[in-house]
């Protein structure tokens, strides 16, 4: 049973085929099958010359694929691919922004993790000042150091027995 008010006909006179998805052309805008669908295949008086003989370009080395006349451009590219394509030489050299700036450490991050006492950039494992000899965090540390001394000095003066323990565990 078909359905003459769904879909079009195709305009090729040899074919008149009924097609549920028509494929409209670009040129003579008629619509036409799937096989017919080409200017070339209907004979298209509106279509350029030359359409159809389009050169593909490689996605890497930027440089035109040749094909033959009824050659698939896939085929012809994998094959360009496969036999050696080579990308241009980047005049750029591409300098990671993230790389940790310890020492010999040149681990490369997604994310920068930059260090609140010098402001430099570094790795998960050289995050914390201690770990990449942060000279801001040294300081710290000693003002910590005569803070912990000062405190443990005062519970040690009282005379309670779990206050001298607590005073023994801050040396």
């Amino acid at each position: 049973m078909e359905l003459p008010h769904v879909g079009k006909q195709c305009a090729n006179p040899d074919c008149k085929q009924l097609d549920y998805l028509p494929i409209k052309c670009q040129y003579c805008k008629e619509y036409f099958c799937s096989d017919h669908s080409k200017p070339t295949e209907h004979n298209c008086n509106e279509a350029p010359s030359g359409d159809g003989e389009r050169v593909p370009i490689c996605p890497l080395c930027q440089t035109p694929v040749p094909i033959k006349r009824g050659e698939d451009p896939n085929v012809r590219m994998d094959q360009h691919i496969a036999n050696g394509c080579k990308p241009p030489p980047t005049s750029i050299s591409t300098k990671s922004f993230n790389s940790c700036s310890f020492g010999k450490c040149k681990e490369r991050l997604a994310v920068r993790v930059i260090c609140s006492g010098c402001g430099k950039n570094y790795c998960i494992k050289h995050r914390l000042g201690p770990d990449h000899m942060c000279d801001k965090v040294k300081m710290g540390n000693k003002i910590n150091t005569a803070s912990k001394l000062e405190i443990s000095s005062i519970i040690a003066s009282r005379s309670s027995p779990i206050k001298a323990w607590v005073g023994r565990m801050f040396k």
